[in-house]
């Protein structure tokens, strides 16, 4: 479950802090070189951002992430890593949270106005009841022409209709 957290994380880093810093992981790994991770990044006064990791054959790349491009370019020239700037991978797709699809109802008229919101109102409670005793024809007449699968619900035509 980390994992994927840290995967995110690396991508949103890149997006937000699009100059980029790849080095090589060496294969015992950066120990020497995380306190000089640190010292770098706290002269600046800047968090460690690390984006997301990459394999190549047997070479695994990790990725820093900074705000702007001088500081990009001075990491890159005292820890020897490859310059990079990030792009999108799908440019013509807007980044971010995938936004459910929520249907909009147009305002109708119902004995006065009915709002979007109390159409949704309106749907929620058709979902939970059983079924319906009374509804006026208005009422009826919404409920049929947004919701036919929920008509069930309603009293026969003739049965209890209200006369409003």
């Amino acid at each position: 479950m980390t994992r994927r957290k840290l995967e995110f994380t690396g991508h949103m880093n890149e997006r937000d802090f699009p100059h980029i810093v790849e080095l090589e992981l060496p294969p015992g790994g950066f120990r020497s070189q995380g306190l000089e991770f640190d010292a770098f990044h706290r002269e600046r006064g800047i968090p460690i951002r690390r984006g997301r990791g990459r394999h190549e054959v047997e070479q695994f790349h990790v990725r820093f992430c900074f705000p702007d491009a001088a500081t990009a370019d001075a990491f890159q020239k005292r820890f020897d890593g490859t310059r990079l700037t990030y792009s999108p991978s799908k440019p013509g797709r807007p980044y971010g949270p995938r936004v459910r699809y929520q249907r909009s109802y147009s305002p109708r008229v119902v004995g006065g106005n009915m709002t979007p919101a109390d159409l949704r109102r309106l749907h929620e409670y058709m979902l939970e009841i059983e079924k319906v005793a009374v509804v006026s024809d208005e009422m009826r007449e919404v409920v049929e022409s947004e919701w036919p699968e929920l008509a069930h619900k309603l009293p026969a035509k003739d049965d209890g209709r209200a006369s409003q």
